[in-house]
């Protein structure tokens, strides 16, 4: 048998939604990067998956990448999914439990409705790649108690005091007291000398410091004659036009396909008169002519209009992404 499941793992790489046609939806949404602190574990950011019965009709997103893979026709790659839904309801009806290889766990509870527990052995989320859970350790803060060492009492050795050797004057001669007042006049004229030319350091730069401080005051004023001044362009730079492109709606709602155009025309006017933006989005490539509800920039919101018309009885609505040749 196909192996439908490998191909829907495929796709949850690059869609927040891909359908089983006749079984449900694998419904994608981010998580963020989680840190438990019981465990001491960090877990990157990944794309949680979650499971809705209610969404099975076919979208084509599945059954096209089947066709494309296994270069078959695009009926034989339906009747290939049809046939896998067949195995998978075998299954929870003899054995109760189904898997499917890095996605999920299916059961039935004893209402008989299914049940989906999530494997996170794959992480679909691309910028995660690479990233992988990390445990830390926790810190032992507990203080330290150091033991002190007794203090040791020593004993010093007596030191025998040695006994004092008398100072004995010196007579210094007449001529070398008499030469004494000169050389206190020279150590007084180097010390006026000295401060001398600390006083003329002094003035240079005080004298620098004013200089600075009027460059200062002129550049400011000089500053702001310049921004009170008004001037006069005689030839203005040409304006330039930016062209700004338009957003691309390539996420459709399709209310239906026909194969003639007026049938398409007559289906964009009934719902144009119920307040759709209905509109004939393009010819796929059977020849029939698509009409959408709407069209979106966003898969999400698109998503999400496409629940909200199943629920307003619009049960053969159905998305599809991409653009259809006009």
């Amino acid at each position: 048998m196909m192996q439908i499941a490998t191909y829907i793992s495929d796709l949850l790489y690059r869609h927040e939604c891909v359908v089983l046609p006749g079984f449900g939806a694998f419904i994608s949404r981010r998580v963020p990067a989680q840190h438990f602190a019981s465990t001491h574990t960090l877990y990157p950011p990944k794309k949680g998956l979650s499971f809705n019965a209610q969404i099975q009709q076919n979208d084509g997103l599945l059954v096209n990448y089947v066709a494309t893979v296994e270069s078959i026709p695009y009926q034989q790659a339906v009747q290939e999914v049809r046939n896998y839904v067949r195995f998978l309801d075998h299954e929870l009806d003899t054995k109760g439990v189904i898997t499917l290889h890095k996605i999920g766990r299916f059961t039935r509870n004893e209402e008989q409705s299914l049940q989906f527990l999530p494997m996170y052995v794959v992480n679909y989320l691309p910028e995660a790649f690479g990233l992988a859970t990390h445990e830390t350790y926790a810190v032992d803060r507990t203080p330290v108690e150091t033991a002190i060492a007794p203090a040791t009492v020593t004993t010093e050795p007596v030191v025998e005091k040695e006994e004092e050797t008398p100072v004995v004057p010196l007579h210094v001669p007449a001529a070398q007291t008499a030469k004494t007042p000169w050389l206190r006049y020279a150590a007084i004229g180097a010390v006026l000398i000295g401060l001398s030319y600390v006083g003329v350091n002094t003035y240079k730069v005080q004298e620098s410091q004013n200089e600075i401080a009027v460059q200062e005051m002129a550049d400011e004023q000089v500053t702001r004659q310049i921004q009170e001044a008004t001037f006069m362009v005689s030839n203005p730079l040409p304006s330039i036009e930016l062209e700004v492109a338009p957003v691309v709606k390539n996420h459709h709602i399709v209310a239906g396909a026909f194969r003639d155009p007026a049938n398409a025309d007559k289906k964009v006017s009934q719902l144009k008169s119920k307040g759709y933006k209905a509109e004939r989005i393009g010819v796929n490539k059977h020849g029939l002519h698509n009409v959408a509800f709407s069209s979106h920039s966003d898969r999400n919101d698109a998503i999400n209009e496409l629940y909200r018309l199943r629920k307003l009885g619009f049960t053969s609505a159905w998305l599809l992404t991409g653009s259809l040749s006009k």
